[in-house]
């Protein structure tokens, strides 16, 4: 007898009789094991979660550990569903039913009084990289930051998130652990960020500044990506008028006779941009070595110039320099960051010659409560102190969008040996997007605080970023379900909303007569208005079962896409996918109207599903179906197989 059934039998022989007329507890039992090699894994720690509850009355998630044979066993389970997570030191957390790291996952469904003994969660172990980081002379480059970072789809093109870092020791050596097998960038990335230093020495000094001009100096320094060190500390340093906020592991520009020297953004091997980097593929556990870079120096010039706003010189306004055409990055590797004095004026202090975009996003304040506000006072020797005003009363609602424009700059800036001085940079408003909601279904319409509650989100349709700040909120409804956003840079944009009202489902955002929630809206100089977001009660739906060559597919993804292929890279709504449940079945809900392909295939040989080549493949073996508003659609699919 197999471990697992051994340890169940004996669970069952100690268990109490249940009387007859009562619910009767369910056990549910297996292993966890290698994803590469098989092989159990002991003192993996399995915790459960949904609606079928391991141990009744417990307080919190229940955990149990595999023994030696990488066996577990959950007693007093009852009726529902059940969602397993193995977690244990070294490995990515793992669930049922997943074939590849982070993929889609298998709940149980658990009957009353059922014996599940046949539950097998697969574990990857993470990767690493490693190897040396040398300068100019051969020399090895210590403290420096190094990167590494994933390749994932984002609106069907392969772009790089942000990821784990490690910093070189006194070899110049460095060790990036934990790392998801897939493919990875390795990156030394270079970003220069300074402020002008009169501006620091009041911040720290005894110049009297007013709370709401602190608070405005505070946001914009969290926007450049700085820290707020004053000069002298370890964490700054003073060069041409600037102070540079150097977090451990950045590299900063030196001073010598010949000029100021910096250490450009390196990508390994030897490249400038993600286009010209070569791939590393991490498989399970794999530990890759000899991942070498060599930094080399270039001078930096001045670029300089004052930004204008609407009532003249824009005072303390972050700008950012960014390459021009690299945008492989989620969040983009910006070459420099910096803020404007107290004139407008901004200077970068060391640019590597080459082609940039200057950004400027200003966003407007809303109104503070100065008396509410936290205070913190930093002496020049960095002693900090902090005091606040205690809380009374219900806590505030959502602030207000402001009535204020965004204001923006996107300059193209050609940089050569000489830099570039006396830039004019003008500021103008940025595009908003303004309506109202509307709900048409037979049940109740939110309250105006849950409607108000919303989160109307102008994603740009190539997956990037736009803000720190902006990525939080663009809009919100008012309780009379009117809304505004923030003003965002001109380019194409996908409307989003969230949370949605439980019984709800968004149906769609139309702009004359575009659904701009599946295909970008192209924001130029002038506000788009007029926008009606429409939600329903009768979402429409995708059922059916996946069959095997021997029955029903457990182990089958099914995706569901639109056959206009305009869609795959600007409408995620239409991108769904659903994992087959343990008898074949499977369930896409709130499926937009509309004519698509579907197919079931094993996750584990498509990888990325949202390539678009891959996709373009899928329509050989998938099925077309059309959707109506409210139609729950039956489909039954048999697996396909991929070459």
């Amino acid at each position: 007898m197999s471990p697992i059934l051994l340890l169940a039998v004996q669970l069952l022989a100690a268990s109490p009789q249940q009387p007859f007329d009562e619910p009767q507890p369910a056990i549910v039992a297996g292993h966890v094991v290698d994803a590469a090699t098989g092989r159990p894994i002991a003192g993996a720690v399995i915790t459960s979660a949904g609606s079928a509850v391991a141990v009744p009355g417990a307080s919190g998630p229940v955990r149990v550990i595999t023994n030696g044979g990488g066996a577990f066993v959950l007693r007093d389970v009852s009726k529902g569903s059940l969602v397993l997570t193995a977690t244990k030191g070294g490995y990515v957390n793992g669930q049922p039913g997943q074939r590849r790291p982070g993929g889609s996952t298998q709940p149980i469904r658990v009957g009353a009084g059922a014996r599940i003994t046949d539950v097998e969660i697969r574990m990857w172990k993470f990767a690493s990289i490693s190897g040396t980081v040398v300068d100019e002379a051969g020399d090895p480059a210590v403290s420096t930051r190094v990167r590494a970072m994933r390749r994932i789809f984002v609106a069907g093109r392969s772009r790089f998130e942000d990821g784990l870092p490690a910093v070189t020791d006194d070899r110049g050596v460095y060790r990036i652990a934990g790392l998801t097998p897939g493919d990875y960038a390795v990156v030394i990335p270079s970003k220069q960020i300074s402020v002008p230093s009169e501006l620091m020495d009041a911040f720290f000094g005894g110049t009297p500044l007013p709370d709401v001009t602190r608070l405005q100096v505070s946001r914009e320094m969290n926007e450049i990506g700085s820290a707020i060190a004053p000069a002298g500390s370890p964490y700054a340093m003073r060069a041409g008028g600037q102070t540079f906020t150097m977090p451990p592991g950045s590299l900063t520009p030196a001073a010598t006779p010949s000029g100021t020297i910096v250490y450009p953004t390196v990508y390994y091997p030897a490249a400038a941009a993600f286009a010209q980097a070569s791939i590393i593929t991490l498989r399970s556990g794999e530990e890759r070595a000899g991942v070498d870079l060599q930094m080399r120096p270039v001078r930096g010039v001045r670029v300089s110039g004052v930004l204008l706003g609407p009532d003249g010189g824009s005072a303390i306004t972050g700008v950012r320099l960014a390459p021009a055409g690299d945008d492989d990055a989620i969040v983009p590797i910006d070459v420099a960051t910096t803020m404007t004095d107290w004139t407008g004026a901004f200077t970068f202090a060391a640019v590597p010659p080459g082609q940039y975009v200057l950004r400027v996003l200003k966003l407007p304040q809303p109104p503070v409560d100065v008396e509410a506000m936290t205070r913190v006072s930093v002496t020049s020797g960095g002693t900090m102190t902090i005091s606040s005003k205690p809380a009374t009363g219900p806590p505030p609602g959502p602030a207000p969008i402001p009535a204020d424009a965004t204001l923006i700059a996107q300059v193209p800036l050609a940089v050569g040996e000489a830099g570039v001085d006396d830039l004019i940079v003008p500021l103008s408003a940025a595009p908003r997007v303004s309506g109202r909601v509307a709900f048409e279904g037979t049940i109740d319409k939110p309250p105006p605080d849950q409607i108000a509650s919303m989160r109307i989100t102008l994603d740009p349709a190539d997956g990037s970023t736009v803000s720190t700040d902006l990525a939080l909120v663009t809009g919100r409804p008012e309780t009379n379900a009117e809304f505004n956003t923030y003003g965002v840079p001109p380019g194409r944009y996908v409307l989003r909303v969230s949370p949605i009202a439980a019984g709800w489902f968004l149906q769609s955002a139309m702009y004359q007569g575009r659904d701009i929630a599946d295909l970008p809206i192209e924001l130029g100089t002038k506000d788009a208005t007029g926008v009606v977001i429409t939600f329903t009660d009768r979402p429409s739906a995708l059922t059916g079962t996946v069959t095997g060559s021997s029955g029903a597919d457990a182990t089958a993804v099914v995706i569901a896409y639109p056959t206009d292929e305009a869609m795959w890279t600007t409408a995620p709504r239409r991108m769904r996918t659903a994992r087959a449940g343990t008898d074949g079945s499977f369930s896409i809900q709130a499926v937009p109207a509309g004519e698509y392909y579907i197919a079931a295939v094993q996750e584990d040989l498509v990888g990325e599903w949202q390539d678009p080549a891959l996709l373009r493949g899928l329509t050989r073996v998938a099925q077309t179906v059309r959707v109506v508003e409210g139609e729950q659609k039956a489909v039954n699919l048999r697996a396909a197989q991929i070459r």
